[in-house]
This record gives C-alpha cells, sequence and structure tokens, in this order.
C-alpha cells in the first residue's frame, strides 16, 4: 500500500455536511411518502393484478437500490479493513524499533 492511500480526512470533514444534508433529505423522502393502502379485494382482478405488479416493481427497484448502498458499504468497509491491517503492522514496526532502540541505549 502506498503513502497516495492514505485516508483523506480534509476531504471527508470538509463534504461531511453535504452528506449529512442528504441523508436528511433522503429520510425525509421515505418517511413522507405517501403510504399505499392494501390492494382492494372487491375490485376487478385486472386492477388488483395490475396493483400488485405496480407494487411489485416498486419492491424489486427498492431491492436493487438496497443492494448497490450493501454492496458500496462493503467496499467502504474493505478499504477501511485495508488501511487497518497496514496502521497496524506500522504500529507494530514501530514498536519494535523503538524497543531495539532502548535496548541499543541501555546496553550501550
Amino acid at each position: 500500500m502506498t503513502v497516495a492511500a492514505v485516508i483523506p480526512w480534509k476531504e471527508i470533514l470538509r463534504h461531511l455536511p453535504t452528506v449529512v444534508v442528504a441523508a436528511k433529505e433522503l429520510w425525509n423522502h421515505w418517511s413522507s411518502r405517501p403510504k399505499r393502502g392494501p390492494v382492494d379485494p372487491n375490485a376487478d382482478v385486472r386492477t388488483q393484478l395490475a396493483a400488485v405488479t405496480e407494487r411489485l416493481a416498486a419492491l424489486e427497484a427498492a431491492e436493487t437500490d438496497q443492494a448497490k448502498v450493501v454492496s458500496q458499504i462493503a467496499e467502504q468497509l474493505q478499504a477501511i479493513a485495508r488501511r487497518a491491517a497496514l496502521a497496524y503492522w506500522l504500529g507494530l514496526g514501530g514498536l519494535l524499533l523503538a524497543g531495539v532502540a532502548l535496548l541499543v541505549a541501555v546496553f550501550r
């Protein structure tokens, strides 16, 4: 892993308010959308079938969006795990180097 792969915290913090606003807007959109009532059992079969088909299409679209979000979260977690592993090994190397330096200083 190269030094260029360092987490750009300044960029993340700079864009954080935009992300928060977008998340709130998304939540407001989904929480305020009109709720559909159940399919009328007394309606014509074609009308019922059309309503069920429309709702199924909406569910499939939502499932696709959710799968995309889960995929993006997995990619982000993978990147975080790689960086955490790098930080661990660099920290362990620094600790070992400090230990060697301490031993050299003591026994010199």
